[in-house]
């Protein structure tokens, strides 16, 4: 028998168990079994709950960087760090999200897939998701205009090359010329296609869904707004109930009055919580580089000098936290957004996203409030302190 460890006195935040006492019994990084508190007794480690509510881990499924390294760093110590640094505040898990730069190396892919899987210290790195480079120009956000091309399958070849099993999202515009053939390679490959970045109208985004996209990059940011003639994409992805959204809930990105109705139509079941962070996250506010262009990070928020905003540097802790506070949803709700529904996104939910025998034991003890009080990964406690 391997490394055993007991979480006492804990309280369920399952669904089918919400609210009771438990006890989870953890061997070789694995939950073997949950059970009625003070039903089981192991020769083994143990730790105390103490009555904190018992989540799976965190899952970002889009985050660029943090700590000080981006993905774009293409190193394995930048990794690290990024991975050291979301463990601190609850995220278990996480995509690796980047750009490309057609007609480069783009050796930064190739690193990531190479990690991914791997101890990095911290958060578990489950793959890769990539914004572009088949995106709209007029719709780029703080994309650089050199990660952009029109759809072409060789760029694709060398990307999926690069990247391998490691691909996870692609980001793409379902408006632009020669995309079907790029979408149907995608999902051929296993790989989730993602709205976003795209100025197509509620036609072309019918359509890409009907091509097969299922997932929408930030919602309401990088595309065009709801105007009552003009429905755009919003309304074609709010009246679909198959497509899942992520949200930025910083209340920069999008203000919680929308924040709050995307949770009306599309429930805590369509929807996942990120951050979008890069690489001033978890670092004081202050000027930092991305993609070697100039950004100033300050109070959660990053951009450019010009004022385009670029991302995030809220943990997802926050971001989760204020999704409660801007929607009114339930805790069971909220932990939905950043465990099970990512999970399915990242296509780990087989492993992760809950508290289950046999899923990675990847555990938060938390208060009612989601303030952490350890962190699990893989069996293992962690450090929070920041």
């Amino acid at each position: 028998m391997g490394q055993r460890l007991l979480v006492c006195n804990a309280i369920s935040c399952n669904n089918n168990n919400a609210g009771k006492p438990i006890d989870i019994l953890i061997s070789d990084g694995l939950i073997q079994s949950v059970h009625p508190a003070g039903t089981i007794s192991c020769d083994c480690s143990s730790l105390d709950a103490g009555g904190s509510i018992a989540m799976p881990g965190m899952i970002d499924i889009h985050i660029h960087g943090a700590g000080g390294s981006d993905s774009l760093d293409g190193t394995r110590e930048s990794l690290e760090t990024i991975s050291r640094t979301l463990a601190k505040t609850g995220t278990t898990s996480f995509l690796t999200t980047m750009v490309v730069t057609p007609g480069e190396g783009n050796r930064h892919l190739k690193r990531a897939a190479d990690c991914t899987g791997s101890d990095l210290g911290g958060a578990e790195l489950l793959g890769i998701y990539i914004e572009g480079p088949f995106i709209s120009m007029e719709k780029r956000g703080g994309i650089l205009p050199g990660c952009i091309t029109a759809p072409s399958p060789a760029i694709l070849d060398e990307i999926l090359e690069l990247a391998g099993d490691a691909m996870k999202v692609m980001c793409v515009a379902p408006e632009l010329e020669g995309i079907d053939e790029i979408i149907k390679t995608l999902i051929y490959s296993g790989i989730k296609v993602s709205f976003g970045h795209s100025d197509a109208g509620y036609d072309e985004t019918v359509k890409g869904f009907g091509m097969g996209i299922s997932h929408v990059t930030h919602l309401f940011n990088t595309m065009r707004p709801l105007h009552h003639r003009n429905p755009g994409p919003l309304a074609a992805i709010f009246e679909n109930s198959s497509i899942t959204a992520e949200l930025i809930g910083d209340s920069y990105h999008v203000h919680p009055s929308l924040i709050n109705m995307a949770y009306r139509l599309k429930t805590s079941r369509g929807l996942v919580c990120i951050t979008d962070g890069i690489r001033s996250t978890g670092l004081p506010d202050g000027k930092y580089m991305y993609n070697n262009k100039e950004y100033i990070s300050e109070g959660g928020l990053a951009r450019y000098t010009d004022g385009t905003f670029i991302g995030s540097t809220m943990s997802l802790k926050e971001i989760t936290s204020n999704f409660m506070k801007f929607t009114g949803c339930s805790l069971n709700e909220a932990i939905d957004t950043v465990t099970i529904n990512p999970a399915r996104i990242a296509g780990v939910d087989n492993r992760k996203g809950s508290l289950e025998p046999g899923k990675d034991a990847d555990i938060l003890l938390v208060t009612p409030s989601l303030e952490i009080k350890k962190t699990i990964i893989a069996g293992r406690i962690t450090d929070n302190d920041q």
